[in-house]
């Protein structure tokens, strides 16, 4: 590599030839796997920040955008020097996931650079996962510790699900406000049916959470519904759903069977939230059916499945159902949908 001019310290810069490859932007700061030789010797870390490459040299470099920034390995002036610096670009991967996990493990910013922590975990997700996109850095709510207890007391849950159920009980909380009680269609462990149960803390007694499930599992996925889901998925025994809600049981009314059969218990009653999370077509069409004419002017309808690629038949339903109706569905972020009723 010619035409290296000093910059800055122990910093020199040169243009690698036209044609390579773009190298490290603030959009994407591991996006080069060049590797640096001195005299045939390779030198490093790459990725440096050019301060530092001025500051401390030691062989550090940084290939960004069209241009090469590097020190030589004893700081002596590496224009000058008599030594030649090569830059390698490996050919192209066929998995890219492989160069960047390699130029990660190169450079792993410490503990006290949280954000470049970030945009490194970022970059690697998104080369193991394309497509998908991690949400941004530094929410306020993963430092929500009374949700976090919440969360974390059913052992079955992980963090992918954290921001859905934060945002349920954000609704909920809301929705607590509103005259009528609260439905789940769909409990499995009790995890989101304690989350609304716990915020029905402090109402008068007559308000109540009422549960249904079949604690059978998945009725029979109809083809609307894709080959993710089996009949008899998500089955869980109902005297582990008492045990883990034991102290709001006195707040709950569990309604065991196959929808829509024991909706006829709570056909006199009002509901300022109702959370679907059926999975499933023809639950999900049964259940607004029976729920959408009993909510509460601005109550709130929850379905929990409407953005997500395993449930299509879930979001079908959702669609079918309110093409007709003046609220629109509002397809969150988190994967849930949202209809705020309106009964005027």
């Amino acid at each position: 590599m010619s035409g290296l001019r000093r910059r800055d310290g122990n910093c020199w810069v040169a243009a690698p030839p036209a044609g390579l490859p773009r190298g490290d932007s603030l959009a994407d700061p591991l996006a080069s796997g060049a590797r640096l030789f001195e005299d045939g010797r390779e030198i490093g870390p790459p990725h440096a920040p050019h301060a530092e490459i001025a500051a401390v040299g030691g062989g550090r470099f940084s290939h960004w955008g069209e241009y090469v920034y590097l020190s030589a390995s004893d700081n002596t002036k590496a224009g000058r020097n008599r030594r030649i610096y090569t830059l390698l670009l490996a050919a192209e991967e066929r998995d890219p996931a492989a160069s960047v996990l390699a130029a990660a493990a190169a450079t792993i910013p410490g503990p006290e650079a949280p954000e470049a922590r970030f945009v490194l975990a970022e970059r690697i997700f998104r080369s193991l996962v394309p497509g998908q996109h991690v949400a941004e850095f530094g929410r306020s709510f993963f430092f929500d510790r009374d949700f976090a207890a919440c969360f974390e007391r059913f052992a079955e849950n992980n963090y992918r699900a954290y921001d859905r159920r934060y945002a349920l009980s954000q609704f909920a909380r809301l929705a607590a406000r509103l005259p009528g009680d609260f439905a789940e269609c769909g409990v499995y462990r009790g995890a989101t049916a304690f989350l609304l149960a716990r915020a029905l803390n402090g109402a008068p007694a007559q308000r109540r959470l009422h549960l249904f499930d079949s604690f059978a599992g998945l009725s029979a996925p109809e083809t609307v519904d894709g080959t993710f889901w089996h009949q008899g998925d998500m089955a869980v025994q109902i005297e582990e759903v008492r045990a883990r809600m034991a102290e709001m049981l006195p707040r709950i009314d569990l309604h065991p069977g196959w929808i829509p059969t024991r909706f006829v218990d709570v056909a006199e009653r009002r509901f300022a939230l109702v959370h679907l999370d059926l999975d499933l077509h023809r639950p999900t069409a049964d259940a607004l059916a029976f729920f959408y004419e009993r909510l509460v002017d601005r109550g709130i309808l929850v379905c929990d499945d409407y953005g997500f690629e395993t449930c299509p038949g879930a979001r079908r339903a959702i669609d079918d159902f309110f093409a007709d109706k003046s609220e629109p569905v509002l397809h969150l972020p988190t994967g849930q949908g949202l209809v705020i009723r309106s009964a005027g």
